[in-house]
């Protein structure tokens, strides 16, 4: 009983470490509501607890970081108890001392997937007869001409010379999930013949799950008023637009998109799905 005590109180302290981390890197993210005074700069998710005035000193809005440490926290804490889950049911043990080094590297490979999905709007666009002018992921524009800048964005990628609607348009708005979804795939195909450890295994981990959520996140969420990854990214469906665009009807695509995410669920976590008879 005291043994699970224990560890029921490790989980918590993790959880709460992870949440004043995570508000920290939401305090970089702007949060403005689109309308207000230019001057004026918010910052934290989901509830701003930053606020920056050119004109006046910066201010700490204390109640709003209670509330953004606790939810991140309480975040936290589900993902902690899902990944000791399925981390017992293949049979091995999670170093909460690595965990930290573990969210590092799955905040890069996240800008990763993002910088695959930009990639993918500007291949698309470009075949379909537009110009690759601008490309950003968070703080860096990598295109075209490698600068840093202080306008947050998770990513962006200008492709112009397309009009709004036509079929060469739809082409380049599928390109983005299109592209992480064939890599979510291609990762799953090479795991099913090769067996990868340590952090490689993770960071394929990663890659796919987050290839794989990238379709049914920016289809669902936007139309619930939500942003493509919850509190961050584009706030219109986006594939669903595109599919549109080129003569897709809804209800393929979504049975489509539906197929495709329930197959590279499988393949990606068959260990978690088949449960493996005790011996």
């Amino acid at each position: 009983m005291g043994v699970m005590k224990a560890s029921k109180f490790k989980y918590v302290l993790w959880a709460l470490v992870l949440g004043v981390l995570l508000v920290m890197i939401t305090g970089l993210i702007p949060n403005d509501p689109g309308l207000g005074i230019p001057e004026i700069r918010r910052y934290g998710y989901p509830l701003f607890w930053l606020v920056t005035n050119l004109n006046g000193p910066t201010s700490y809005i204390m109640t709003n970081l209670i509330v953004d440490i606790l939810f991140w926290a309480a975040t936290s804490f589900i993902i902690i108890l899902f990944v000791e889950l399925a981390m017992t049911k293949i049979g091995a043990s999670m170093q909460y001392g690595r965990l930290l080094s573990h969210l590092g590297l799955f905040v890069i490979l996240g800008l990763l997937v993002d910088l695959v999905h930009e990639l993918g709007h500007g291949f698309l666009g470009t075949i379909a007869g537009g110009r690759f002018a601008y490309l950003q992921i968070a703080y860096f524009i990598l295109y075209p001409s490698l600068a840093v800048t202080s306008d947050f964005r998770l990513g962006v990628a200008l492709i112009e010379g397309l009009p709004y609607g036509s079929f060469a348009y739809g082409l380049m708005l599928l390109g983005g999930s299109m592209m992480t979804n064939v890599a979510s795939w291609t990762i799953a195909i090479i795991q099913h013949f090769k067996r990868f450890k340590g952090r490689t295994r993770f960071a394929l981990k990663v890659v796919g799950f987050l290839g794989m959520l990238d379709l049914p996140l920016y289809i669902i969420l936007p139309q619930m008023g939500l942003s493509h990854w919850l509190i961050m990214g584009g706030r219109e469906p986006e594939p669903l637009q595109g599919a549109r665009m080129i003569g897709i009807p809804d209800y393929a695509f979504l049975f489509l998109a539906a197929l495709s995410t329930s197959c590279l669920f499988y393949l990606h976590f068959k260990q978690i799905c088949i449960k493996t008879p005790k011996k």
